[in-house]
């Protein structure tokens, strides 16, 4: 079994503030994070790799849990979904929209999002999932914007370790 990192978000530290998700955004669109903030509050629509949910009074970012066994890559007929440099990867640019690997994803880490490729058709959709920004450790953007420091990167020996 692969020991895969994964973005951790501690709860009890978390306030919702939804910076990880802007920053995700920014960070695959190729925009600063204040051309993001703008964007969102002129209601354009922004596709990040993270979600900030609220469970039980309680708030953090979902987002791939970069699973060891992960039950994407079997399911993406096409092969695109690749466990390389210790990260699951997706390569979006040859996804084809099918929606395998969002319907066995045990997280609902999967955002299918517009494909905005020149070339693309209007309603083909892509397949969105955290990429760890490349996977190399500091380059995250969600925990590099977080303003209580309740995101970090971590691996799943070192998440077990934490719950016991």
């Amino acid at each position: 079994m692969r020991n895969n990192k994964f973005i951790y978000a501690d709860p009890n530290k978390c306030i919702g503030c939804i910076n990880c998700e802007l920053a995700c955004a920014a960070s695959h669109m190729d925009i600063d994070i204040n051309t993001a903030y703008g964007l969102a509050l002129n209601g354009e629509k922004l596709y990040s790799r993270n979600k900030v949910v609220k469970v039980d009074g309680r708030t953090a970012p979902m987002q791939c849990m970069q699973c060891p066994n992960a039950p994407c890559l079997e399911a993406c007929p096409i092969d695109i979904i690749k466990f390389e440099a210790g990260f699951v990867k997706y390569y979006e640019e040859n996804c084809i929209g099918c929606e395998s690997c969002s319907m066995v994803c045990p997280y609902g880490a999967v955002v299918m999002a517009p494909n905005t490729k020149p070339d693309a058709p209007i309603s083909q959709m892509i397949a969105l999932t955290c990429d760890l920004c490349g996977g190399e450790n500091g380059k995250q953007a969600c925990i590099n914007i977080c303003p209580t420091d309740a995101i970090s990167l971590i691996d799943y020996e070192t998440f077990k370790k934490m719950r016991s």
